[in-house]
């Protein structure tokens, strides 16, 4: 099974992968859409910088992926951020006055 389709099956299922580069470096998150030559991943923090865990979409061109990995325990860390980060997001809006929402 080639790349893409692979990426395409995770797609619909919303499923987490962590996408491998030629440098060395990777990126974890849940693939929202695979298109002609990119991919949408969305991420909810960086294993790098523990301190600085936030909510950002990666845009990410497809000839730069070299692997995938497709089930790893580091995705259960990762959906625990995603769950912290939506529980942050529900918190903070019920605390602003009503004429802020």
């Amino acid at each position: 099974m080639n790349l893409k389709l692979r990426l395409e099956r995770l797609c619909d299922r919303r499923s987490w992968t962590q996408l491998h580069f030629a440098d060395g470096t990777s990126l974890i998150g849940r693939v929202l859409q695979v298109g002609h030559d990119y991919i949408e991943l969305e991420c909810y923090g960086d294993l790098d910088r523990p301190l600085a865990r936030e909510y950002s979409k990666h845009l990410v061109p497809l000839h730069l992926v070299k692997l995938i990995t497709v089930d790893s325990s580091s995705f259960a860390e990762a959906e625990r951020y995603r769950l912290n980060y939506l529980a942050q997001m529900e918190t903070t809006q019920e605390s602003l006055p009503e004429l802020e929402k």
